[in-house]
């Protein structure tokens, strides 16, 4: 693997760089711009100790300043760096966020074993499965959200074991249960959302402004959630338990995703 330099025409190799750990330094460009160097960079052979100092840029003249510039690759030493991306994220946010992808999993998985409830025969209110079907795979992609951004900043993932909150239907017919389930998935709604508080809270705590952006954009999404949920606890407290339950069943049923 060739190391190489900018001269602000081209690429030059300047040698083999497979077995020297990553370096970057500033020579003398062609054409002098300044006495000195406006960037700085030494590395020892266990990089622990490498500096970077741009404090003293230029950024008037930093596309001449970059001239003559080597940069070489990491060398071929067998070991792999945990990440490369990294960059303050700590591990307490690190762990917050594994977190919430088991919390998301959780009501995914309690969606699911609801949907099939409502897909028996003796229940057979496909509006009432397909809305929790829906609501399942919403809270595995925001699972998925969350382990894409755990890799974006450079953390690790670590999966948990899910566990199905516990759930009373009595109701043969599942008249009754259709609110129950609704009051549910308020519930649920608003679990995710305390959880999604306690992780922006390390964020902060942390002093992680990008994380809290982050979550805070899943907040407002939860706060739409919580909304629908309750106004449909309030629809179906209106309208009993009998004739009603089949009508939302179908408007559910007839509603886009």
């Amino acid at each position: 693997m060739e190391g190489f330099v900018s001269s602000g025409v081209g690429i030059v190799g300047v040698g083999n760089a497979s077995k020297n750990a990553a370096v970057c330094r500033v020579i003398r460009s062609r054409k002098a711009f300044s006495a000195s160097p406006v960037l700085s960079m030494v590395a020892s052979e266990g990089g622990a100790d490498d500096t970077i100092d741009f404090s003293s840029v230029n950024l008037k003249e930093a596309g001449k300043e970059f001239e003559g510039m080597i940069f070489k690759p990491e060398g071929d030493s067998g070991s792999q760096v945990p990440s490369r991306a990294r960059v303050n994220f700590s591990a307490k946010c690190e762990a917050a966020i594994n977190n919430q992808v088991n919390v998301e999993y959780t009501a995914s998985y309690a969606y699911h074993a609801l949907m099939a409830y409502f897909d028996r025969d003796t229940v057979a209110l496909p509006g009432f499965s397909k809305f929790f079907s829906e609501q399942s795979e919403e809270e595995r992609g925001h699972a998925e959200h969350l382990m894409k951004y755990q890799n974006r900043r450079g953390g690790r993932l670590e999966f948990k074991p899910v566990a199905l909150p516990e759930m009373q239907f009595d109701n043969l017919d599942g008249t009754s249960d259709a609110m129950y389930a609704m009051d549910l998935h308020l519930q649920l709604e608003k679990f995710v959302y305390k959880k999604l508080l306690d992780v922006h809270a390390t964020a902060e705590e942390d002093n992680d402004p990008e994380m809290t952006n982050f979550i805070e954009d899943m907040l407002e999404e939860q706060v739409q959630a919580i909304k629908t949920a309750a106004d449909y606890v309030a629809q179906l407290r209106r309208i009993g338990t009998g004739h009603g339950v089949w009508h939302f069943d179908k408007e559910l049923a007839e509603a886009e995703a």
